[in-house]
């Protein structure tokens, strides 16, 4: 997948600047690296501004006690341990947590990356060799892509400790930090509707599935068209067009939809609606099923 990502982009790639660098290390092998952000986001962001003259607003920080605007030099941290009262920390006092072996990459095991379900990633870096790691850092992700593994390490940046994934990616490597395991909340805690699903209908919704399947993901096919949307109506305001809204049809609710009639409009490619069931004389076998939100068949 990876491969395709790169080979199809057009623009010309240009060079990351590191971000901090750090040392991997397993068994008594260790090999510098530098971290680079592997993503970035291309969201609109919107200023907030003074609606009457259309000026900036800055964001101050407010003391009640003094009643008065306190500059970002005045502010230090505090943890609170009962109501208002409070341990406090400068940044240096922080800083000096953090030890030279703090930014060491310890790889503890490694194992088959399906065996770490995506919900545990937080964030993607990619990492280079540091002067002096390029044959130590090309060793470790060449066997690692051969053995099919990922590498669990631990790491502390930026005031906490990381549980982080190693990985081949492309010719190198990248990393990502995880959630901890009571970071990520129990699934169980989700209303399930204990419906009884019929074997006809598990065997449509294969077939769509299969239809539906691709021999290789491409993202490049998928675009933000919410994005361009934005873009193109500040644009059409930058040049004096007034944006008028466009009137949308209500929604429609509870309607009862025949599952099994959605799942073959699907597979023969058809767009209209699934049909609504009708009241049948033979009640028992052929119950109605409600369903909380309107679906439509694609």
């Amino acid at each position: 997948m990876a491969d395709a990502i790169w080979s199809r982009q057009e623009e010309p790639t240009l060079a990351l600047r590191p971000l901090r660098n750090a040392t991997i290390t397993f068994g008594l092998v260790s090999i510098p690296v530098r971290f680079y952000t592997a993503t970035k986001s291309e969201d609109v962001h919107f200023n907030l501004l003074h609606e009457s003259c259309g000026s900036r607003v800055n964001r101050k920080w407010w003391c009640p006690k003094h009643e008065e605007i306190v500059s970002s030099d005045e502010l230090i941290r505090g943890y609170e341990v009962s109501k208002n009262k409070y341990v406090t920390f400068t940044d240096e006092e922080i800083d000096t947590l953090e030890t030279d072996d703090d930014r060491a990459l310890d790889i503890v095991e490694f194992v088959d990356l399906d065996q770490i379900d995506p919900v545990f990633f937080e964030k993607t870096y990619y990492l280079g060799p540091a002067a002096g790691g390029g044959k130590t850092y090309k060793l470790l992700a060449t066997a690692m892509k051969k053995e099919k593994k990922v590498g669990v390490a631990r790491w502390v940046s930026s005031g906490k400790e990381h549980v982080v994934v190693l990985r081949p990616f492309e010719k190198g490597l990248a990393l990502h930090t995880m959630y901890y395991a009571d970071e990520v909340r129990d699934f169980g805690a989700i209303d399930l509707e204990d419906t009884p699903v019929k074997e006809k209908e598990i065997q449509l919704a294969e077939m769509l599935i299969d239809e539906l399947t691709v021999d290789k993901f491409d993202p490049l096919q998928f675009k933000d068209e919410y994005r361009e949307r934005m873009m193109d109506r500040i644009h059409a305001k930058s040049k004096g067009k007034a944006i008028v809204a466009e009137e949308k049809e209500p929604e429609k609710g509870g309607e009862v939809i025949d599952i099994m009639e959605a799942l073959r409009r699907s597979l023969q490619g058809g767009r209209a609606p699934a049909k609504r069931t009708t009241a049948r004389k033979k009640p028992a076998t052929h119950a109605r099923r409600t369903a909380s939100k309107k679906r439509k068949a694609s």
